[in-house]
This record gives structure tokens, sequence and C-alpha cells, in this order.
């Protein structure tokens, strides 16, 4: 009876250990996920706001009179 409960109670150890794992792990990976949507946002709204800088004419230092 005893070495049953032994065996019971490492079981459910194990498998609590084993769910804590898995959601740490989805943790940092959805971190990463997230994290890279992110940055991949941040350089297309980069490049968009130097693209429309090229588009306008180049203004001079100096004028023509």
């Amino acid at each position: 009876m005893i070495q049953r409960l032994r065996e019971l109670i490492g079981a459910v150890s194990f498998h609590r250990g084993l769910a804590l794992g898995a959601l740490v792990g989805s943790a940092i990976a959805g971190s990463t996920v997230w994290a890279k949507v992110r940055s991949g946002r941040e350089a297309s709204r980069t490049i968009r706001h130097d693209s429309r800088a090229d588009a306008s004419p180049p203004r001079s230092a100096t004028t023509i009179d």
C-alpha cells in the first residue's frame, strides 16, 4: 500500500512538473514570437517613413535669386 502511494505521489509530482515546464516553455516561445512581430512592425514603419522622406524634393541650403 505504501509503495503504491509513493508511486502515485511521484507520478503526480512528475506530471505537475511536466505541465509547469510546458507552460513556461510556451510563455517563452510566445514572448519570442511577439518580440519578432513587434520588431517587424517597427522595421516596416521605419522603411515606410524613410521612403516617404525620399519622395519629397530635396531642400537646398542656398537659394538662387
